[in-house]
């Protein structure tokens, strides 16, 4: 019972060995498994920590950048308005322009025609004189005078006679050119005083 009782012991103690030595290489297998994944978490720690400065140098990169297109807007925009001004300067002297165009054209048409003027007085003096300077055409303009004079001199004394007839009122008196007959109108005149 005894030999029993110690092979019992000892196949429970091989037993128990047994199972100790799985649960220590099972453990051992476990800290190999840990121990890799600790070296796999801290070469992505790396490669996160290396992807890091990159994004900070681009971020970095980035705000200079921006920095930059800040200022270029800003300059862009001094730009902007200094050329609205300038837009600005340039439309009122293009206007000023315009008027002055404008003037100097109408300036020009009346030049235009005073020359047209000029160029047929002169013709006009050019014909004259040579009619003046031939004895036969300044006889054809006195005779062609007199006939005028003769004219202006018959409608002149015909104006005068009708001005005779329409002046004369026969004693009657005229109002706003109406002759006032047969209207009762009583004048009274009444003597000047004098001292003496």
């Amino acid at each position: 019972m005894l030999v029993a009782f110690l092979v019992t012991i000892s196949l429970f103690s091989v037993f128990k060995y047994a199972s100790s030595l799985k649960e220590r290489y099972d453990l051992l297998n476990s800290l190999n498994q840990l121990k890799e994944q600790a070296a796999t978490l801290e070469n992505q720690n790396q490669n996160i920590l290396q992807e890091l400065e990159k994004e900070k140098e681009l971020q970095q990169q980035i705000s200079q950048e921006n920095a930059g297109l800040k200022e270029n807007l800003r300059v862009n925009e001094e730009n902007l308005v200094k050329l609205e001004a300038d837009y600005a300067a340039v439309q009122k002297n293009l206007e000023q322009l315009n008027s002055r165009f404008s003037l100097l054209k109408a300036e020009n048409t009346a030049l235009i025609e005073r020359n047209s003027k000029l160029v047929q007085i002169s013709q006009e003096y050019n014909t004259l004189k040579t009619r003046m300077s031939s004895i036969t055409e300044l006889k054809k303009a006195i005779r062609e005078l007199k006939k005028q004079m003769q004219k202006v001199g018959r409608e002149i004394k015909q104006s005068v006679q009708t001005q005779k007839i329409v002046e004369g009122n026969r004693g009657y008196l005229i109002k706003d050119g109406k002759i006032t007959y047969p209207a009762k109108i009583r004048i009274e005149v009444t003597p000047a005083y004098t001292k003496e």
